[in-house]
C-alpha cells in the first residue's frame, strides 16, 4: 500500500472558487502504524497557512480502490454541488484534505459495505481460505489443525460449536473501546451472536431424525454410526453453520481496529494537526470510520490547544448510546460523550431505515458487555439496546432529531457539545449510500455554515 501513496499530495484538486488545494491520504496498518511517514512529514509541512483541514474515514470492507473511489466522488461532487447552492466560503479559505486509510478489508465474507447481513453470502473460496487462515495463524501451533477441521465442517453440533467459539475467543487480542483497554473476548459472547445471526432458523431435527444438515461433523458420533441428540426446539446451537462464529468474530475484530487505529495513529495525527496550524479541522467518518475518527478525539490528550472545528457520522457502525451522559443499566457515560466537549460545532450524524446493515444485524452480531455505549436498554422504536446509532439515531444523549435537507436548504444545528441525529431516510438508501446530493450538502454545512 504505501507503494501507491507518494511522498507528497495524492492529487491536487480546485475549490469551487478555482483555487488549488492538496488532497492527501494516509494509510495506516491494523496496529495504527503510519505506513507512509514521509507523506506524513510533508502534510505537517503544509498545514501552517490553511484555514481549513478535511479529514476523511472510509468504513469496513474497503479496498485501496473502493476508498479512494469515494474519497474522490466526495470531494468532486461536493465541490461542485458548492459551484450552485454554496455555502459561501470565509475569506481566507485555504482548504487541504487528507484521507485516511485502514486495513478494514478482513470480512471478505460479507457483501461490499453491508457488513454482517452483513452476513448472507459466502464470498469467494479463495477469500473464505485467507481469512480461515489469518485465525488459524493467531492460535498456538498446536490448536490450528483443529480448528481448520472445525471450520471446515458444513455443520457443527453444540459441543464442536462451544469447543470452535472458545478456538475463537482464544485468538482475540484484547481490544481497544473508544481508548479504554477491554478484557478478552467471551466464547459465551460469540455463541450468543452465532444464535442471533443464524437464520433461517434450523430445522426441526425431532422431526428430521438423526440426518445432519449438509454433511459431517468432525468428532461427531453421528460420523461412527451413532445416533445424535436430536435438537431441541429453541436451542439455535444444535446443528450450527461453523459461519455464524465467524462472522461476529470478524466484525468484532474490524470494530476493535478501528478503535486501534483511531486511538494510536489517528489520534496522533489530530494532535500534530492541532497543533502545528490554526485550521480549523472537521471530521467526516463512515461506518466503521466514525469510530475512528471519534476514537481518536476521544484519546486526544489534555489539555487540547483548541477544539475540533466539526464532525459528520454518515451511518455511524456505533452504538446509539455513544453520546450518552449516562448510559442506561450501566449508568457510565458513552465512549464519545466526552467529545461534544472537544468539538465546537454539534456532531452530526446520518440514520436511514433503509441501511439494512444497521438495522437488522448489527445488533445481533455486536452483542458485547463492552458494545453498550461503546463500551444500551431498548428506547423507542430501537429494536435492542445494542442496537446502532446509523440505524436508529442518537438515544439517551440529549439529541436533537432533524429531517435531512436537499441542497439550498439550510441547517440550524444551534450551539455546540451536543449531538444532531440526521434522518435520512427519504435520502439514504443503504449504509453504503453516502454519496449522494444530501449527504454532500450536509457535509458542506456542518463545515462552512452559520
Amino acid at each position: 500500500m504505501p507503494s501507491k501513496v507518494p511522498a507528497g499530495p495524492f492529487a491536487i484538486r480546485k475549490t469551487a472558487e478555482g483555487a488549488e488545494f492538496p488532497y492527501y491520504i494516509l494509510p495506516f496498518d491494523k496496529d495504527g502504524v503510519c505506513e507512509a511517514p514521509e507523506t506524513r512529514r510533508h502534510l505537517l509541512e503544509q498545514v501552517a497557512d490553511r484555514s481549513d483541514i478535511y479529514v476523511f474515514c472510509h468504513g469496513w470492507n474497503n479496498d485501496w480502490k473502493a476508498a479512494t473511489g469515494r474519497y474522490a466522488e466526495f470531494i468532486d461532487q461536493l465541490v461542485a454541488q458548492r459551484k450552485i447552492h454554496g455555502p459561501p466560503t470565509p475569506p481566507d479559505y485555504r482548504p487541504l484534505l487528507v484521507g485516511l486509510f485502514w486495513p478494514s478489508q478482513a470480512l471478505e465474507w460479507f457483501e461490499s459495505e453491508t457488513g454482517p447481513a452483513m452476513a448472507g453470502a459466502v464470498g469467494d473460496t479463495a477469500a473464505e481460505t485467507a481469512l480461515s487462515e489469518e485465525i488459524a495463524e493467531a492460535l498456538p501451533e498446536e490448536r490450528r489443525a483443529r480448528f481448520r477441521e472445525l471450520i471446515g465442517a458444513d455443520a457443527l453440533d453444540e459441543a464442536h460449536s462451544r469447543e470452535l467459539a472458545d478456538l475463537l475467543a482464544s485468538a482475540a487480542s484484547p481490544g481497544d473501546d473508544e481508548g479504554v483497554p477491554r478484557g478478552a473476548l467471551s466464547a459465551e459472547d460469540l455463541l450468543a451472536a452465532a444464535s442471533a445471526l443464524q437464520t433461517p432458523p434450523p430445522p426441526d431435527f425431532d422431526e428430521i431424525g438423526s440426518a445432519i444438515p449438509g454433511g459431517t461433523v468432525p468428532g461427531n458420533a453421528a460420523n461412527s454410526g451413532e445416533t445424535p441428540a436430536a435438537a431441541g426446539i429453541g436451542d439455535a446451537l444444535n446443528w450450527l453453520d461453523p459461519r455464524h462464529l465467524i462472522k461476529p468474530f470478524t466484525v468484532w475484530t474490524m470494530k476493535d481496529r478501528a478503535g486501534v487505529v483511531g486511538g494510536r495513529g489517528v489520534r496522533a495525527l489530530l494532535d500534530a494537526l492541532l497543533r502545528d496550524s490554526r485550521a480549523r479541522i472537521h471530521l467526516l467518518g463512515h461506518s466503521f470510520g466514525c469510530k475512528v475518527v471519534m476514537t481518536a478525539t476521544a484519546s486526544l490528550p489534555e489539555p487540547m490547544p483548541r477544539k475540533i472545528h466539526s464532525a459528520v457520522l454518515l451511518q455511524p457502525a456505533v452504538s446509539q448510546y455513544a453520546f450518552a451522559p449516562k448510559v442506561p443499566e450501566t449508568g457510565l457515560p458513552g465512549g464519545f460523550y466526552k467529545t461534544l466537549a472537544r468539538i465546537e460545532r454539534p456532531v452530526v450524524a446520518t440514520f436511514s431505515a433503509h441501511d439494512l446493515a444497521l438495522n437488522k444485524a448489527f445488533h445481533l452480531a455486536l452483542r458485547r458487555a463492552n458494545d453498550l455505549g461503546e463500551q444500551p436498554l431498548a428506547a423507542g422504536e430501537s429494536p435492542s439496546p445494542y442496537a446502532a446509532l446509523g440505524g436508529f439515531g442518537p438515544r439517551a444523549s440529549n439529541e436533537t432529531i432533524v429531517f435531512i435537507h436537499n441542497p439550498g436548504e439550510a441547517y440550524d444545528f444551534g450551539s455546540g457539545g451536543r449531538i444532531v441525529g440526521i434522518r435520512g431516510t427519504r435520502t439514504i438508501g443503504g449504509h453504503g449510500d453516502i454519496n449522494n446530493a444530501s449527504t454532500w450538502w450536509l457535509a458542506s454545512n456542518a463545515a462552512l455554515g452559520t
